[in-house]
């Protein structure tokens, strides 16, 4: 085995190996001691502009810097708020703008500048307000002597409540906060219903008068063909296709009335006059709906279902033909209906016994909607959910006399969306042409095609022209 004869100093780990790592470290010491030396001129220079910054009144031109300095030190986010990189051009200083001994400023209109110039100033502005400023040795600043691209770059020590204020001002955002309808804050029908006369037992259909289908008398009522509206077709549960009813109902329009009320009426048909109708048939001559429609705003929380509302009363009278032009089946449905009978429901994980009255299903539309005044959302869901069928339940209920079967559709309960919905479209009802009509929902295929129950048009109704409906008298027995 032979042994090592170089140097110790020459071998690996030798004396030569700690040399070059002796001069390693102290070239480490001298580039750190640099670095400090080089940091403490700067922050020197950087307090000296930030004394020379300020005129010895104690007043300042900056738009960026008023406020106290520590304000400036301990808001973090003030650099990221500020509106120093925002697309405008110009900046102004607010007019309750103050200097930081609490004397008011001077006005300067500063231009802004780019987003490369903004980065590069707003890093330097942490070290510049860490400073104690003393004003007894601030001294004026001149727009010549500093640069204008630096001023709005600077720390912005304005409040947050401020900020947000003058930001809420720009035109721009207020553009964006626009609704395309206006919600009503309050109740505009307070007092409409008191200042009408009340009227003891009208005559049935004597408050609106017909017109011919043809014509567009505004405050009129109109026939219209069962055949206009569509419904489940024969082969609906393979291709959930709809068709156009047959253009024959079970019963057709004899007459309308509006009412006012201070609070929604119930089994109207007691309080008015029902003309006299001898029929054989086994189901009822006359057939009324009373569609209640709320005056009073929705609210969210209390959920209101009674107060200051409208009801739209709507007579029917069964078809001479309706043995021969109706099926069997729907015959059938009628008077399940009209005798609250029950029906098994499939439902998960068992069947359930509903009422048979939960078919009832209502078909509603406006037939102009093009010639209303609608913003553009509005007019695209008017187009969206127009003609679409809904299910009354459980909004309704069912009263039987002696000549009559009676359906109240309560709005009163509808949902809140629902509700405020129809609120902001109520003072455009007048324009609208309305087709209204009622079916029995078809659950089984021998039960299709669908058949129309009833269907009228009702014409630009304006309701304020309408009176009162007195409540306070013996109904008919």
């Amino acid at each position: 085995m032979g042994a090592c004869v170089s140097r110790p100093e020459s071998c690996v780990g030798g004396k030569f190996g700690a040399q070059k790592r002796k001069k390693f470290r102290k070239r480490r010491r001298i580039t750190a001691i640099k670095n400090r030396a080089t940091s403490s001129r700067s922050s020197d220079r950087s307090s000296d502009q930030l004394e020379n910054a300020f005129p010895s009144d104690g007043s300042f031109n900056n738009p960026s810097l008023y406020g106290s300095v520590e304000e400036a030190w301990f808001d973090s986010a003030a650099i990221f708020e500020s509106d120093c990189c925002s697309d405008e051009e110009f900046q102004s200083v607010s007019d309750d703008a103050r200097s930081l001994d609490g004397f008011e400023t001077e006005h300067v209109h500063v231009p802004g500048n780019s987003s490369a110039s903004c980065n590069s100033t707003c890093n330097s502005v942490t070290g510049i307000a860490k400073t104690r400023i003393q004003p007894n040795k601030v001294k004026p600043v001149f727009l010549s002597e500093t640069s204008l691209s630096c001023l709005p770059c600077l720390a912005s020590t304005v409040p947050p409540v401020e900020k947000r204020r003058s930001s809420s001002s720009s035109p721009r955002k207020k553009a964006a906060l626009k609704l395309p309808f206006k919600w009503k804050d309050g109740n505009s029908n307070s007092g409409l219903v008191s200042s009408k006369s009340l009227l003891q037992r009208p005559n049935a259909g004597s408050q609106v008068p017909v017109c011919p289908f043809e014509k567009r008398i505004p405050n009129s009522w109109s026939r219209i063909e069962a055949g206009s509206f569509r419904i489940r077709g024969e082969n609906y549960f393979r291709d959930k296709k709809k068709e156009f009813a047959p253009n024959y109902a079970a019963y057709y329009p004899i007459g309308v009335d509006v009412f006012l009320s201070q609070r929604k009426i119930n089994h109207i048909a007691q309080l008015v006059e029902l003309p006299v109708i001898e029929s054989s048939a086994n189901l009822p001559p006359i057939l009324v709906v009373n569609v209640q429609i709320p005056l009073y705003p929705a609210t969210l929380f209390q959920n209101e279902t009674d107060g200051e509302g409208i009801s739209f009363v709507l007579y029917f009278k069964l078809s001479d033909s309706y043995a021969k032009e109706l099926p069997y089946h729907f015959q059938d449905g009628i008077r399940k209906l009209i005798n609250d009978e029950m029906e098994k429901a499939k439902g998960f994980p068992i069947d359930n016994i509903v009422p048979y009255r939960e078919r009832l299903k209502i078909l509603g539309r406006v037939a102009n909607v093009d010639d209303l005044p609608l913003s553009a959302a509005e007019r695209k869901l008017m187009h969206a959910y127009n003609e679409k069928p809904v299910l009354s339940r459980p909004q309704h209920e069912f009263y039987v006399g002696e000549n009559y079967f009676e359906i109240d559709l309560d709005m009163h309960r509808f949902s809140y969306i629902s509700r405020k919905g129809f609120e902001a479209f109520l003072d455009r009802l007048k324009y609208c042409i309305l087709d209204f009509g009622l079916t029995i929902q078809a659950n089984k295929s021998e039960e299709l095609p669908e058949q129309m129950l009833c269907c009228i048009r009702l014409n630009e109704i304006d309701y304020e022209n309408y009176q009162q409906l007195g409540l306070n008298q013996e109904p008919l027995e």
